[in-house]
């Protein structure tokens, strides 16, 4: 049997980022967990409109997304609940700036995309940031043959449900390989 829920947003756990952006010459970041991927080199981030970091993007028309591992969940939460505009954030981190784009980077995020502003969407309380990824990097440490591994990167989740974060669980099957046991049954 199952439960109605009503109209509730069940794509949660999602992956959490640091959003960078130069807000006024700085750099600044913000916590988002509602991100997605628009085609293989396009992503969207959505942005309550209020956030100090969204004047930085709209003028620079460039950001990066800074992926943090599971020991970086104190400063991750931190991003979140404080405003660029009354603290310095980026003083946390050793940040560096993107050749490709401008936009600011952590150095101890695994991954760091830069990004190129192609478009914005207003929402009632949202702006939703269309970007191109113009270049990523990313650490040797946790690359096996020039491929990304989630294990290593050890990425945190955010569940809406319950406001928690969370660690990566082990594979469960590869993509586009587990469901051929289907096509001969």
């Amino acid at each position: 049997m199952k439960t109605k829920l009503g109209p509730h947003n069940a794509l949660y756990p999602m992956p959490t980022v640091l959003v960078g952006a130069m807000v006024n010459g700085k750099p600044n970041f913000i916590t988002i967990a509602h991100l997605g991927i628009m085609d293989l080199g396009t992503i969207s981030i959505s942005v309550n409109q209020q956030h100090y970091s969204c004047v930085g993007i709209k003028e620079s028309k460039a950001f990066s997304l800074n992926i943090p591992s599971t020991d970086m969940v104190t400063e991750v939460d931190y991003c979140g609940i404080v405003s660029g505009e009354r603290m310095d954030k980026a003083s946390l981190f050793d940040v560096f700036i993107g050749d490709d784009s401008g936009a600011p980077m952590i150095s101890k995020c695994p991954v760091n995309m830069e990004c190129e502003l192609l478009k914005t969407f207003d929402f009632h309380e949202h702006d939703v940031y269309i970007g191109k990824i113009v270049q990523t990097h990313c650490d040797e440490s946790i690359l096996e043959n020039g491929t990304i591994v989630p294990s290593k990167l050890d990425p945190i989740l955010f569940f809406m449900d319950d406001r928690s974060y969370h660690g990566l669980g082990g594979k469960l099957a590869s993509a586009w390989k587990i469901g051929e046991k289907l096509i001969d049954a």
